[in-house]
C-alpha cells in the first residue's frame, strides 16, 4: 500500500517539485514507491532515533530507477540514513562486464543523489554480516528477487535470515542496459551527432572507411530532404491551382465548377438569413 506524504520544498526524502503541464501525471507516479515498513517489527531498532539503512549496486549510467530505488530506501522509517555502497571497477568489470562510467563516476553520480547521506565506493559484492557490524548497518535494502552468484543461489540471504532485509519495488523499463540498447540500435546517428559535435573519428574508435561512409550518408540525407522541400514547395505553388484550372476545362459547358458551386452556396445561405430574419 502506498503512503502519501505533504511535500515541501526541502523535503529531501521525496523528488523535487515539479512545475508545468503535466506535472500532476508525472508526480503521481512515485506516490506507489513509497511503502514505509513498520519498526514495530524489529527489535534491534527499537530506541533508535535513526535508522540506518543500506544500498548497494553498480549504478552505472546513474538514471531514475537507481533515484527510485533508494528513494524508498529514505522513505522506510522517519529518520533514515542512507548509505549507498558503489561496486568496485575490477570486481564489476569480472562479474556484470563492461561500464560506461568509470568507478569515480558512478560514485560521484551516487553522491548527488539526493537521497544519500553517506557513500561507501568501493563496496563489497558479497555482503558479510561482519561488513554490516562494521558500519552500523541496521539494514540493508534491495528488491526481493533472489540474487544467485555461481554456487550460491542468493547472496542476501543470510540478512534475509537475520531479519536484516527489506524489500523494495524495481522500477520497470528502465535499466543501464535498455539505455545502451537504445544508443547501439542508432549507431550511426549517434556517430553522426558526434562528429559534428567536433569529435574525431578517433575519439570514436571508426575507421577512416566508417567516416566517409557517414559522410556519404549526410549528403544523401540532405539531397533528400532538398528534394522533399522542392516537392512540397511545387504542390502548394503548382499543383493545386494546376489541378484546378484542369477541372474546369473538363467540364462540359454549363455544369457548375468548384467556384460556382461555392458562390451558389454562399447565395443560398445569404437567401436564407435573409428569410429567417424577416420572419422574426
Amino acid at each position: 500500500m502506498s503512503t502519501t506524504i505533504n511535500q515541501t520544498p526541502q523535503d529531501h526524502r521525496l523528488p523535487a517539485l515539479l512545475l508545468g503541464e503535466g506535472s500532476k501525471a508525472y508526480s503521481d507516479k512515485y506516490g506507489k514507491y513509497i511503502n514505509p515498513a513498520d519498526p514495530a517489527k524489529y527489535k534491534h531498532i527499537q530506541g533508535k532515533d535513526q535508522v540506518r539503512v543500506y544500498v548497494d549496486g553498480v549504478f552505472d549510467m546513474f538514471h531514475f530507477g537507481h533515484a527510485r530505488y533508494i528513494l524508498q530506501a529514505k522513505n522506510m522509517f522517519p529518520n533514515t540514513y542512507v548509505i549507498a555502497g558503489v561496486a568496485a571497477g575490477p570486481t564489476t568489470l569480472e562479474l556484470k562486464g563492461q561500464t560506461v562510467m568509470t568507478e569515480e563516476e558512478r560514485c560521484e553520480s551516487v553522491r548527488q543523489c539526493r537521497y544519500v547521506d553517506e557513500v561507501i565506493c568501493p563496496a563489497p559484492w558479497c555482503i558479510s554480516m561482519e561488513f554490516l557490524k562494521e558500519h552500523n548497518i541496521d539494514f540493508v535494502v534491495q528488491n526481493d528477487a533472489p540474487y544467485p552468484m555461481g554456487d550460491n543461489p542468493d547472496i542476501y540471504k543470510p540478512i534475509k535470515d537475520a531479519g536484516m532485509f527489506l524489500p523494495v519495488m524495481r522500477t520497470q523499463s528502465v535499466s543501464t542496459s535498455d539505455y545502451i540498447t537504445r544508443i547501439i540500435s542508432e549507431y550511426d546517428r549517434y556517430l553522426q551527432r558526434n562528429l559534428e559535435r567536433g569529435y574525431s573519428r578517433q575519439d570514436l574508435g571508426i575507421t577512416f572507411l566508417k567516416l566517409k561512409q557517414l559522410e556519404v550518408q549526410r549528403r544523401v540525407e540532405g539531397v533528400q530532404k532538398t528534394i522533399n522541400g522542392y516537392i512540397a514547395d511545387f504542390m502548394e505553388y503548382f499543383y493545386e491551382p494546376i489541378s484546378h484550372r484542369i477541372v474546369e476545362f473538363i467540364s462540359p459547358q454549363g455544369s457548375p465548377t468548384t467556384s460556382d458551386v461555392s458562390g451558389d452556396e454562399d447565395e443560398e445561405d445569404g437567401s436564407k438569413r435573409k428569410k429567417k430574419k424577416s420572419n422574426c
